[in-house]
C-alpha cells in the first residue's frame, strides 16, 4: 500500500513541473557503480580494429563546432561514473592545451592505461605523449596544471608495487611528457580511487577520492609536490563514492568543492559547496544547495554535478536532476540540468536546460549506464569577463541492436556571469550514427579578439551503451571540439562623452528572447544594470559592479530563461538610478 502511495505522488509531481507530455515510463533502475575492474566475456574473439574518424564542423543556430581526433583509441568506453575532468587549457599560454584519456585497445581490457595528450596549436592538432603512469594499470584520471604549464594528471593504479589506489603525476614541464609520481598512501578506511584534482600554483595540488563500496569520501591537500610529496591527510566529508564530486580554483584562490551527498540516508541524492582558503587543509560548513526529499518532489541529483570559479570569483554548479528513489532511478523519465551560483537568482538554482529546449527520448536497453536522459554537465569559464560554459549529453531517439540509446553532446553558454543562458544547441552531428559521451569543457578558456576558444574533450563511440557495463562492444576514440564564442558584456557604441547620465528603453520591445540595452555614461563610474520580474525579485545581473568608461554603451539579454511578462531594469552608476519597463513575449 506505501509503495502504491509513493507512486501515486511521483505522478502527481510530474504533473505539477509539466511532465505529462512526455512517455512516462517508471522503470526503476538501480546506478551500479564501476571501480573499472569489470572484464566482459569476450567469448567471440573480437578483435578491435581502429580507424581514425574525422568529421566536419556542424553549425548549430548560433555556434560552429570543429572537431579534431586525437588518434588515441578505446574499447573501454567507461571514462567516468560522473562527470570526466579529462581537458585543461593553460590560461597562461593558451595555445598549449592538455588531456587525458582511459582507453584499452584490448577486448577484455587486459591492459589499462591513461594517455596524455598534448596540443601547441590551441588545440587544433594532438599529439599522444604517453601513459600517466607509464607502466602498472591505471583509470579514471583527472586532470589539472600548475603555475608553469605543466599538467598535472591524478588516476587510480598500481604502480611500484602498491594496491590500487589514487595517486597524483606532474609533468616536467609543459608537454614534456615526463611525469613524476607522489603517492598520498591509503585513506584511513581502506584504498580510495576515483580522484579529482586541481593545481595550485607551482607546488601545490588538492584531491578528492573515495572507496569502492564505502560511502566513504575524501579530500587530502598536497602542500608541497617535490618527491616524495608533503600531504595533509585525508579528511573524510558527506560525499557519494565514484567521482561525484568536483574541485575548482578561483582566480583570487579560493578553492571550491561540490559534491552529490552521502547515500547514508541523511545526505542521499542532495547537492553541497564547501570552500577552502588555506589550499584545501581545512574546509568551510557545507552548504546544502539542492535538497531531496523522496516524500515530497522527489527530485534529487544522480551522478552528474560539476563546478568552476567565475572570474568574479562566485562558485558556479552545474548538476542534473531527476526524479529518484532509495532504490534507483528512472531513466525513461525526463530529467534537467540546473545551475547554482550565490551570484544568480539570490541564490535559487535556475534551469538551464530541460524537455522544453532540449528533445526528450527515453534511455533504454539492457544497460542505462546510470545516464539520465540528460545529464552529466561540465562547466567552464572564459579567461576574462562574465563566460561561463557547460556542455552536457542528451538521448538522440535513436536505439542500438540491444535498445541502448545513442547520445549527443549539446552546449550553453552565458556572458553574464551566469544571469542567462542561450537556447541549448546541438554540438554532434546526427550523421554517422555515433555515441557521444562523456564530454568535458575546460575549467579556463582563452578569450582573445572579444571571443572565447572553447575548449572540449568527449568519446566518439561506434555504438550505443557502455560495453564496460554489458552493451555490445565498439570501437572508440578520443575527440576534441572546440568553438568560438563572441563575448557580449558591455558594448561601446560610441566614446564620445554625453551630457549626463541616462537610460534608455529596450530594444526589440516587447522581445523574444533577445534585447538590447543602451545608456550613457558622462563620467568613470562603478555600474550596475539588473533585471527584475513583476514582484520585484531580481532574475538578472548584466553589470555588476563593473567601472565603466565615459560614452555610449549598450548590454544584450537574453531572457530564454524566463516566462512571459512585463520585466523591469535598472542602471545603478555612481548616484545615479533608473528604471524602465520591458514586455517579453514568447
Amino acid at each position: 500500500m506505501l509503495q502504491k502511495l509513493l507512486t501515486f505522488l511521483v505522478l502527481i509531481l510530474f504533473v505539477s513541473v509539466g511532465f505529462v507530455n512526455s512517455k512516462d515510463d517508471r522503470t526503476l533502475r538501480t546506478h551500479k557503480v564501476s571501480d573499472g575492474s569489470e572484464i566482459y566475456d569476450n567469448t567471440n574473439n573480437y578483435q578491435p580494429h581502429f580507424t581514425q574518424r574525422n568529421y566536419p564542423p556542424v553549425k548549430g543556430a548560433n555556434l560552429t563546432y570543429t572537431f579534431h581526433p586525437t588518434g588515441v583509441f578505446t574499447v573501454y568506453d567507461l571514462q567516468s561514473n560522473g562527470v570526466p575532468n579529462e581537458i585543461w587549457q593553460d590560461p597562461l599560454t593558451p595555445t598549449n592545451v592538455h588531456a587525458t584519456f582511459m582507453y584499452s585497445t584490448v577486448a577484455g581490457f587486459a591492459t589499462r592505461a591513461c594517455a596524455y595528450m598534448f596540443s601547441n596549436d590551441a588545440g587544433a592538432t594532438w599529439t599522444f605523449l604517453g601513459d600517466v603512469p607509464a607502466t602498472g594499470r591505471s583509470g579514471f584520471p583527472s586532470i589539472s596544471g600548475l603555475s608553469n604549464g605543466a599538467a598535472v594528471i591524478a588516476n587510480h593504479n598500481n604502480t611500484n608495487g602498491t594496491t590500487t589506489r589514487a595517486k597524483v603525476n606532474y609533468d616536467a614541464g609543459a608537454g614534456f611528457g615526463v611525469f613524476t609520481e607522489i603517492d598520498p598512501g591509503d585513506a584511513p578506511d581502506g584504498q580510495s580511487i576515483w580522484p579529482r584534482v586541481v593545481g595550485i600554483g607551482s607546488d601545490k595540488v588538492v584531491m578528492s577520492t573515495s572507496i569502492n563500496g564505502q560511502v566513504k569520501s575524501y579530500t587530502n591537500a598536497g602542500t608541497n609536490i617535490a618527491p616524495p610529496g608533503t600531504f595533509s591527510g585525508f579528511v573524510e566529508f558527506p560525499g557519494d563514492q565514484a567521482e561525484t564530486y568536483a574541485l575548482s580554483v578561483a582566480p583570487n584562490g579560493t578553492i571550491g568543492h561540490a559534491f552529490i551527498g552521502a547515500g547514508d540516508g541523511v545526505n542521499d541524492n542532495d547537492v553541497f559547496y564547501r570552500f577552502s582558503t588555506d589550499n584545501g587543509v581545512t574546509w568551510s560548513t557545507p552548504n546544502k544547495i539542492w535538497d531531496w526529499n523522496e516524500a515530497t518532489d522527489s527530485l534529487g541529483c544522480l551522478r552528474g554535478v560539476s563546478m568552476v570559479f567565475g572570474n568574479n570569483n562566485e562558485p558556479y554548479v552545474a548538476f542534473n536532476i531527476s526524479v529518484l528513489t532509495a532504490a534507483g532511478f528512472f531513466p525513461g523519465l525526463p530529467s534537467s540540468i540546473r545551475l547554482w551560483s550565490p551570484a544568480v537568482n539570490g541564490g535559487v538554482p535556475v534551469i538551464m536546460a530541460d524537455q522544453s529546449t532540449v528533445p526528450f527520448f527515453p534511455n533504454q536497453g539492457s544497460t542505462s549506464d546510470a545516464f539520465l536522459p540528460l545529464c552529466r554537465p561540465s562547466i567552464g569559464r572564459s579567461s576574462t569577463g562574465g563566460g561561463l560554459y557547460c556542455a552536457y549529453l542528451a538521448t538522440t531517439g535513436q536505439y542500438g541492436s540491444d535498445t541502448s540509446a545513442y547520445y549527443a553532446v549539446w552546449f550553453s553558454h552565458s556572458e553574464n556571469n551566469g544571469s542567462t543562458w542561450s537556447t541549448p544547441e546541438r554540438v554532434t552531428p546526427a550523421t554517422p550514427l555515433r555515441d557521444w559521451r562523456f564530454v568535458s569543457v575546460s575549467q579556463v578558456n582563452n578569450v582573445d579578439a572579444g571571443s572565447a576558444l572553447v575548449q572540449m574533450m568527449v568519446q566518439d563511440d561506434s555504438l550505443a551503451g557502455t560495453h564496460v557495463n554489458g552493451a555490445p562492444i565498439g570501437n572508440g576514440q578520443a575527440v576534441g571540439i572546440r568553438t568560438l564564442v563572441p563575448l557580449t558584456g558591455i558594448t561601446n557604441i560610441s566614446s564620445n562623452v554625453p551630457a549626463d547620465y541616462s537610460l534608455s528603453q529596450n530594444f526589440p520591445n516587447p522581445f523574444n528572447p533577445t534585447t538590447n540595452i543602451r545608456f550613457d555614461i558622462r563620467k568613470t563610474s562603478n555600474v550596475t544594470l539588473k533585471v527584475y520580474n513583476s514582484n520585484g525579485q531580481e532574475v538578472a545581473t548584466l553589470v555588476n559592479n563593473e567601472v565603466v568608461t565615459p560614452g555610449t554603451k549598450e548590454v544584450t539579454f537574453i531572457g530564454n530563461n524566463l516566462s512571459s511578462g512585463v520585466y523591469f531594469y535598472t542602471l545603478f552608476a555612481g548616484d545615479f538610478k533608473e528604471t524602465k519597463k520591458m514586455m517579453l513575449i514568447k
